[in-house]
């Protein structure tokens, strides 16, 4: 008998282990970003994925994010470049942005539950993108050819 429980003491404490590992997220330099179009606009807090290791972790492992509020893909040059949802649990918008801040194409990308994960990608060069909370472009009525500009936290 407590060869028995030994056995499931163990076997209890490597599967609790195995589960509940926690993500560690990195973390993102802060800012703010203003988004306008036709006297309308909005500023929203920003994360900024500026090196290649932020841009490759996005907003994975993120539970839920608030409705104004949005994570800024920062490219070193412009380019075609592709996104996906792999481990993301928030269905996002995305704006693929030229160098000079114009809103070139709006898409609307849900959470990945299976492999492969679809591919979200436009065919003209873009130097940032801008994910948000599904539904916060409708929300405020942005469109292409909206404008960006946003600035770092000191």
């Amino acid at each position: 008998m407590k060869k028995i429980s030994f056995t499931l003491l163990i076997l209890m404490i490597i599967s609790t282990n195995l589960f509940s590992q926690t993500i560690n997220i990195p973390e993102f330099p802060k800012g703010t970003l203003t988004i306008s179009q036709e006297g309308s606009s909005v500023t929203i807090p920003i994360e900024i994925a500026n090196t290649n290791e932020l841009r490759e972790f996005g907003l994975m492992y993120r539970e839920d994010i608030p409705e104004d509020y949005g994570m800024l893909f920062v490219f070193p040059s412009p380019g075609i470049r592709s996104f996906w949802m792999k481990n993301t649990f928030v269905e996002l918008d995305i704006a693929f942005i030229d160098a000079n801040g114009t809103i070139l194409d709006i898409q609307n990308m849900k959470p990945c539950e299976e492999s492969p994960c679809p591919i979200y990608i436009i065919y003209t060069p873009f130097k940032f993108a801008l994910e948000v909370k599904a539904g916060f472009f409708d929300r405020y009525g942005f469109t292409e050819g909206a404008k960006i500009e946003w600035s770092l936290k000191e």
